[in-house]
Parts: structure tokens; C-alpha cells; sequence
């Protein structure tokens, strides 16, 4: 039986396909009519998934709260109290569902941020007998070791125990040794991204080995001591090499990738906080987003650094792509470049359609 039912309206795919990868990322089995296998009746295959799945999810927007269709999915998860409502825009749901509170997702690349997530994340969790996942996603948001090793105590049968106790093991608390348990990588979800958290300061690394060499170097008397920024040659951002151990997606030939994933006119945006060019608190998950979305769109990645100078544009970009890379997308698809900042600090990144 299906965890979740996903009812939506075509003209948000982009948006569902989003929240579809967000729910697989915590291990539920979802349903969308994009499973629909060619050649079956349509019709029946959606109302039988309708009625057998644990949880309707209804996405309600101008467009979705005008379809007939929407509203009887929505009529049959209402049934044994299995409805889950969620607002994509500022539309006024259909009178019949004005009781069932929907929780506003009005953020389209943040949304696994925000407060109306847990909630929903929370609300699916007691309808499939998982009651502890909006405090997952409460833990995710947070990054707080203390507050997953209390889940992990509270939750030790969650299918999401292990990647739980990875998460626990890669923060830690200040001091302590990481266990080789965290660093190692779990096997890949075949529709999520691989948990590369704990290797997310491993240009650090190379930058200390770097350093150390140079020092090597004064002290035996030889060489120029100078060592060059890693992040910046001639001016650009240079390219981050990429650890053994990421599972690199590459990038689509012309034609081959899904368009609709592909923001070439609508950038995700990273503020930076001021002399800052480590990632911003907020910045996993728009990371993440950007992951989910790429794997589908496939096309070149250009990333965008304005900063204060073109040396504080480059550091910020070669940040984002850094990043990037540690989530598998492929480095010959990313390239950087520095603008004039318009007064914020900030790097967007643009998602182009394969060529």
C-alpha cells in the first residue's frame, strides 16, 4: 500500500516533482500520476491509488482548486480523516475544504526549511504510523547533534535510524573525533542525493595539507614560501577537484535533459552574511534543492558571485561550487563567474537547458 498520494494539477509539476524527492528522501512510498504505466486505464489506476494510500496530499493553488478532478481526489482522502492540504499560492480552497487547514508552501526553492514542511512532514507521519518525522525534519533544519541523538532514542525502528545516527555521528559536538561511521557514504538512494554532510569541509583539508607543505618548504629552505589561494587563479574561480568517493551524475547531451527542471531565467539565490564566504546557515537545503532539481534538468550550472570586490565574488562562487560537486553534479557542467554587486552579497545560480 502507498504512503502518500500526491494530487496536484499538471501546470505544478515542477513543484510536485520537488515535494514527491522530498518525501522519498524520508524513505515513504509515494505515488504521482507520473507512475502511471503507458498503456493502463488512467482513471482506475488513480482512484484505486487514491483510496488505498495512507495519506492524501492535495496542492492546492488557483489552478488545482478550479478541477474537478483535484476535488474529488480531495473528496476521498477527506474519507477516514486521510487529507494532508498545502497551499502553493494565495488561493482560497474550495468551500467544501474551507475546515481542513492547509498549510501555506509558498517558498518554491526553500520549502523543506520552513515550519509549513515539518508540519505537513508530521501530519504524513501519523497517518503512516511513523509518528516521530516531523521531529526528523525538525532535527534536519536544526543540525543540532543533541536534538538527533534524542530522536534517534525516541525513533529506533524509523527505516531513517541509520541515516539519523550518520547525521549524529558527522556534527558531533566540538572537539570530539567524527566516527569513521559518519564520513563513510551510504549507498546511494536511487531518487536521492548521496549524504555527503560530513564531507563538506574537505577543500579545508586541502587547503591544511597546502599549507603545511609550504611551511615544509621555509623550513628547508627552498622554494617560494608564498602559497596561491586555491579558490582563485588569474583572477576566476577555479574549479574544486572532486573527492574518489562522490557519485557524479553527469551532465545530458543536447535535447536529453527534462527542460522544466531548468531555471535559466529564475536563479537560486544564496545571501552571504558580511565578510563571510562559508555557506550560509540556510544554504543546505538550497543546495539541496538545487541537486533535485539539476539531476532532472542535466544542463550547464552557472553560478553567479557578487561581492564586494571580483576577489569576494570568486570565493563566494567557488563555495557554491564546491558544494555542488559534493552532491554529484558534474564539475564540466559548472562554471563561475563575478558580477557587480547590486549591494547584497549574494550568489545565484542558474540552471540551464542542455546544448
Amino acid at each position: 500500500m502507498t504512503d502518500v498520494f500526491i494530487s496536484y494539477k499538471r501546470e505544478e509539476r515542477g513543484r510536485c516533482v520537488a515535494i514527491y524527492n522530498a518525501l522519498v528522501d524520508l524513505k515513504l512510498s509515494v505515488w504521482f500520476d507520473a507512475h502511471i504505466e503507458p498503456g493502463t486505464d488512467f482513471d482506475r489506476e488513480i482512484e484505486r491509488e487514491v483510496r488505498s494510500a495512507s495519506a492524501v496530499l492535495v496542492l492546492w493553488s488557483a489552478l488545482a482548486a478550479d478541477s474537478d478532478w483535484i476535488r474529488a481526489e480531495a473528496r476521498t482522502g477527506r474519507q477516514n480523516e486521510r487529507l494532508v492540504a498545502a497551499r502553493l499560492d494565495d488561493c482560497l480552497p474550495p468551500l467544501e475544504f474551507a475546515s481542513v487547514q492547509a498549510v501555506d508552501l509558498f517558498d518554491a526553492r526553500g520549502f523543506r526549511s520552513g515550519e509549513g514542511w515539518r508540519q505537513i512532514v508530521a501530519r504524513i507521519g501519523r497517518l503512516v504510523g511513523r509518528p516521530g518525522l516531523g521531529d526528523y525534519v525538525r532535527c534536519e533544519q536544526a543540525a543540532d547533534a543533541g536534538l538527533w541523538k534524542g530522536w534517534i532514542a525516541a525513533n529506533p525502528g524509523d527505516p531513517l535510524i541509520e541515516v539519523a545516527k550518520q547525521r549524529a555521528g558527522a556534527l558531533g559536538r566540538p572537539g570530539e573525533p567524527v566516527p569513521q561511521a559518519a564520513v563513510a557514504a551510504p549507498a546511494p538512494h536511487p531518487l536521492s542525493p548521496p549524504d555527503l554532510s560530513a564531507r563538506r569541509y574537505w577543500p579545508l583539508l586541502v587547503g591544511g595539507v597546502l599549507l603545511a607543505g609550504a611551511v615544509l618548504l621555509l623550513a628547508l629552505g627552498g622554494g617560494d614560501p608564498a602559497v596561491p589561494d586555491p579558490v582563485e587563479i588569474a583572477g576566476k574561480a577555479a574549479p574544486a577537484p572532486t573527492p574518489a568517493n562522490v557519485v557524479v551524475t553527469p551532465m545530458a547531451a543536447a535535447g536529453q535533459g527534462k527542460a522544466a527542471f531548468c531555471r535559466p531565467d529564475k536563479p537560486y539565490v544564496l545571501n552571504f552574511a558580511p565578510g563571510r564566504t562559508d555557506l550560509p546557515p540556510a544554504g543546505n537545503l538550497t543546495i539541496s534543492n538545487i541537486w533535485l532539481a539539476w539531476r532532472e534538468c542535466r544542463g550547464p550550472v552557472r553560478i553567479e558571485g557578487q561581492g564586494a570586490s571580483t576577489d569576494d565574488g570568486n570565493r563566494m562562487a567557488a563555495t557554491v561550487a564546491t558544494e555542488l560537486k559534493l552532491r554529484g553534479i558534474d564539475p564540466k557542467a559548472i562554471s563561475t563567474v563575478t558580477k557587480n554587486s547590486d549591494g547584497d552579497r549574494k550568489v545565484e545560480i542558474f540552471l540551464q537547458p542542455p546544448t
